[in-house]
């Protein structure tokens, strides 16, 4: 019988990163009931296979995996494709979408870095805007600036965010 605490650990998991599983689902069913319905299926398999999930694993490429296999057992019982080799296919969007999440996770990492070297003040509108998810309006009440303003300030900050991720994607080697 699982825990509690395996129980919080996937719902945890599950909630930070349904999104992209569920995005992954999308592009390749393109209908949004469709992708619905095998995101359910999946997150029921994720589910019960969790405990053969071990710290250190990749819960995003896991779960991609998993809703690959959700999506081919969908097409073939639904029979929706009339492509002939539509698992080959699949799996080389399954492929690519696995590589662009590796590029995506990377850029995160740098928007985090570049994010620490801003002020303080920065700091906080971003926190109030992108972890709140105040409008600029509520955050200018907040901070005391008028919409405009706060406006004008976040896209400083954006340009600021910007340029130090091209300067850090620079520096890699290509």
């Amino acid at each position: 019988m699982e825990t509690l605490n395996q129980k919080d650990h996937f719902h945890s998991f599950l909630r930070l990163n349904d999104r992209k599983i569920y995005a992954y689902i999308l592009s390749i069913l393109k209908n949004v009931h469709d992708a619905d319905d095998v995101m359910q299926e999946t997150s029921i398999v994720m589910w019960n296979k969790f405990s053969a999930f071990s710290p250190g694993m990749d819960f995003v490429l896991w779960g991609i995996t998993i809703a690959r296999y959700q999506i081919l057992a969908f097409l073939r019982d639904k029979k929706r494709t009339k492509v002939k080799n539509s698992k080959a296919i699949i799996n080389s969007i399954h492929n690519e979408v696995t590589r662009k999440l590796q590029d995506i996770d990377y850029h995160l990492d740098l928007l985090k870095k570049c994010a620490q070297k801003l002020d303080t003040v920065d700091r906080h509108l971003l926190k109030l805007r992108y972890e709140k998810g105040y409008t600029l309006q509520k955050i200018g009440e907040l901070v005391s600036k008028s919409t405009r303003a706060t406006y004008y300030s976040l896209a400083r900050i954006h340009k600021l965010l910007l340029g130090c991720i091209r300067r850090n994607l620079a520096e890699q080697p290509v």
